[in-house]
């Protein structure tokens, strides 16, 4: 399969969610990609707002199947009074290479909604004043997390894909399925994804770190990124770059300062995988192709053995951010992880047994729908109840209350729909507050509030030097 990528439409023509989201609405998607041509017995619009019913629901993966999305979609048509079509009659009209496109498109509008103007400049107001003084600190206007994640495809799908065999073998000794990796790209300031890359398993995870799409934001990858020519695509694109380096890194130091504040003359000239194991350094180095680059090395002895020492490769420059600061700022990339696990958890963000490649990507884009329709609906009851932080990981798993919304669109008038959503605002706000975070996940710097505040409350010494 070739890539799919999925960005938001044009700003200029944002919509609200619940016109995205309208029959009416959607009707005029498939009118537009050639889904429907006439008036047909297969309603899209119908087809879509029942998927994304049943996503919204924590529905296990033996239960999570096209018959059972079928069926939803039957007994709406019975309810609204319409003809009901065969499963096959179905399963023909998802297979269009137009269905997906409407999906697509859909999912196009509903990421525009997050990056309106009007949107991002309140969203701005009543974030938290730590997150604030961190985007300040470093002079950005966003942090965004790349990050891939991988989908298992049933077996029947080997000879539809070329990644057959290549995928990661599992813990209980089964074979590996072929696979579809979904490249994320994740803001921290939106809470969501600012746009998706599909590819087969075995895709180049460097080249769905579309560096066009940003400017003047913080870009942070984990070692499976490390590439002298992307880091130098993220620096001309005007972006900052925080990505995991590896162990083995060989570059020569040309200078070294500790947490003191102090150079450190005896590690000049050495090589970085030479260094000491517990050091804790600031460098400046330059490896073998001439390539100079900023040099983040940790030692934490609470970490687990493949943890405790961390190279970080970055252009922050020193004046900014100082080097247990920036340690500390890779730790945000738990967030993109906590994201990755509430959607297979909660938004079945798995394959739908299915060969076609069509109807997979489909399910997969419903699911990102599912997603981006719950974060949307915490960060508008975040500002109209002036919350700093909202808690994303129980926003995901409020499946009924999500609902009743999605069955309101297919059955009930605009009027209804938008009571039931402005209810649904009042639930998300009774049941998605943040606790206190327990002592393992401040000590673990798994709390994101926390985390940012140690970041911003550390202190520079790198800057006296700079």
């Amino acid at each position: 399969m070739s890539k799919l990528s999925i960005f938001p439409a044009s700003l200029s023509t944002a919509h609200s969610f619940t016109t995205v989201l309208s029959k009416d609405n959607l009707k005029q998607y498939a009118r537009d990609c050639g889904a429907l041509k006439r008036e047909r017995k297969f309603s899209i619009s119908d087809y879509i707002l029942t998927s994304l019913s049943q996503m919204s629901k924590s529905t296990e993966k033996s239960e999570f199947t096209l018959r059972s999305v079928h069926d939803a979609y039957l007994r709406g048509c019975k309810k609204l009074g319409k003809s009901l079509l065969t499963h096959k009659c179905i399963h023909k009209q998802l297979q269009s290479k137009n269905t997906l496109e409407v999906i697509k498109t859909m999912l196009s509008e509903l990421m525009t909604a997050t990056f309106s103007k009007s949107f991002l400049k309140n969203l701005k107001k009543f974030i938290s004043g730590d997150l604030k003084s961190l985007l300040e600190k470093l002079k950005v206007d966003d942090i965004i997390l790349v990050d891939g994640t991988e989908i298992d495809l049933s077996y029947s799908c080997a000879d539809n894909f070329e990644c057959k065999g290549k995928g990661r073998p599992h813990t209980d000794g089964s074979a590996p399925r072929p696979g579809l990796k979904l490249h994320i790209a994740f803001s921290v300031l939106r809470q969501s994804f600012v746009y998706v890359e599909i590819t087969e398993a075995v895709g180049s995870e460097r080249d769905s770190v579309l560096t066009d799409r940003f400017h003047n934001c913080l870009i942070i990858c984990d070692r499976g990124y490390v590439d002298e020519e992307l880091e130098q695509r993220i620096a001309n694109s005007g972006n900052l770059y925080l990505i995991r380096g590896k162990l083995s890194t060989a570059a020569t130091i040309d200078r070294a300062i500790g947490d003191d504040g102090k150079a450190i003359p005896k590690f000049n000239g050495k090589a970085v995988n030479k260094l000491p194991a517990h050091t804790c350094a600031d460098l400046d180095v330059t490896f073998a192709s001439g390539h100079k680059n900023r040099v983040i090395v940790r030692y934490n002895p609470n970490c687990t053995d493949d943890d405790k020492r961390s190279i970080l490769r970055t252009n922050i420059p020193k004046d900014r951010l100082g080097a247990k600061q920036i340690y500390l700022l890779y730790r945000l990339r738990w967030a993109i992880e906590l994201f990755n696990k509430a959607n297979k958890r909660s938004n079945c963000l798995k394959s739908i047994n299915s060969a076609n490649e069509n109807i997979i990507l489909s399910f997969i884009l419903l699911s990102l729908a599912v997603s981006i329709i719950k974060t949307f609906t915490g960060l508008k009851c975040a500002k109209g109840n002036s919350f700093e932080w909202i808690s994303m990981l129980k926003l995901h798993k409020q499946n009924d209350c999500f609902d009743v919304l999605f069955n309101a669109l297919l059955f009930r008038k605009s009027s209804t729909v938008y009571q039931i959503f402005k209810d649904l605002l009042d639930d998300i706000a009774l049941r998605c507050q943040r606790t206190k975070p327990s002592n393992r996940d401040i000590s673990k710097l798994k709390d994101l509030p926390t985390l940012v505040w140690q970041i911003v409350n550390q202190p520079n010494p790198s800057a006296k030097i700079a």
